[in-house]
């Protein structure tokens, strides 16, 4: 009923009744058609986002990412991807290679009798087809004993290196996750240590160890003699690595999990350290080479009939002036195996941690 007075309805819901208001129609839902238009709409959007999505992943780099991007690659194929586009690395690995190559198959191959028998009808020869680097005033062949000695040189330089890498891991590890008073008297320790002169030390032992086994391999002596004093190094740098990674969320998280001490060192620590134990290996084996052929340059590493770099550096010294080419090959021998590690450790080090590459 309506008021005649005033034309109001009595009941307000008889006013909505005489036709649809705009709250109304904005709560109507859209037409068929126009549902289907908006969907076609969508779905060619994300078409055009997709192709261009793909085209960004086909044409994007993905080590100008870190390693990140449309193709997930690990760790290790990061770092071999970018160790590859080293060239300097590249050229020190082949380099390496070939030489332990040589050193395992030439003298597998070859008569051992010319590079251990005397021979003066075939002395003094210069460097031919026959004789790669010539003989010695022996008549022995320098190419033979070339690698017969990179056979020894390399081992003992190979073996130093994860001998002095496991004794400062140790040493290092422990002192740097269990700080406190600990690492304060270890480091200590260490400093002192420090001061001790590496040659004296080397000659005592060597001379030591040859006493107690004088028929043992030059192996025996010569890794505990460049040892002895070399860890300091690689136990500071391991000590960092500890201290800086202990306290990480993934270690505080693995603690309060109830995970043991020795079991958040092996399983999280020390995995995280693997580039920067590579490196201390290519960067120790220059030293134990160079240390390995002045011992012996000296008389008091490896002896005759034993052939090493050093050896055969010596011995071509002796003859420096009638055939100069039997010391300069040794020379070249060292120097360029002493740059090709260096290289790889500059390369392990800029693939392994790219933030630390200067551009």
């Amino acid at each position: 009923m309506t008021d005649r007075t005033n034309g109001i309805p009595d009941d307000p819901k008889a006013a909505r009744s005489d036709g649809p208001t705009t709250e109304d129609r904005l709560n109507e839902p859209p037409a068929a058609s126009q549902v289907a238009d908006l969907r076609l709409e969508a779905q060619r959007e994300l078409g055009d986002l997709a192709g261009n999505w793909s085209a960004r992943v086909e044409a994007f780099d993905v080590t100008d990412a870190g390693g990140v991007a449309g193709e997930q690659r690990s760790l290790i194929r990061d770092a071999a991807r970018r160790f590859s586009r080293n060239k300097t690395a590249m050229a020190g690995l082949i380099l390496l290679t070939a030489y332990v190559l040589l050193a395992i198959f030439v003298p597998m191959f070859g008569d051992i009798r010319q590079a251990t028998q005397i021979d003066y009808t075939q002395k003094e020869l210069k460097p031919s087809w026959d004789h790669l680097f010539g003989t010695d005033p022996q008549g022995k062949d320098l190419w033979l004993r070339a690698w017969i000695g990179a056979r020894i040189s390399l081992s003992i330089a190979f073996v130093v290196s994860i001998v002095i890498l496991a004794v400062g891991v140790t040493y290092g590890s422990l002192s740097g996750y269990v700080g406190g008073r600990v690492d304060n008297t270890m480091m200590r320790f260490l400093d002192a240590l420090y001061g001790l002169p590496y040659l004296p030390f080397a000659i005592i032992t060597v001379t030591v160890m040859k006493e107690k086994f004088p028929d043992a391999e030059p192996i025996v002596y010569m890794v505990p003699a460049l040892s002895i004093t070399a860890w300091f190094t690689s136990a500071r740098i391991m000590r960092g690595q500890m201290l800086s990674l202990k306290s990480n969320d993934y270690v505080e998280s693995a603690l309060a999990a109830g995970a043991s001490a020795g079991r958040v060192v092996t399983r999280h620590v020390l995995p995280n350290t693997i580039g920067v134990m590579v490196v201390v290996i290519f960067l120790e084996i220059p030293n134990a080479i160079l240390g390995e052929a002045f011992l012996s340059f000296l008389g008091l590493g490896v002896q005759p009939p034993d052939a090493s770099w050093g050896v055969l550096a010596e011995n071509g010294y002796t003859y420096i002036d009638a055939q100069p080419h039997l010391i300069w090959v040794p020379a070249l021998l060292i120097a360029s195996t002493v740059l090709a590690a260096i290289a790889i450790a500059d390369g392990m080090r800029d693939a392994l941690d790219p933030r630390g590459q200067v551009h």
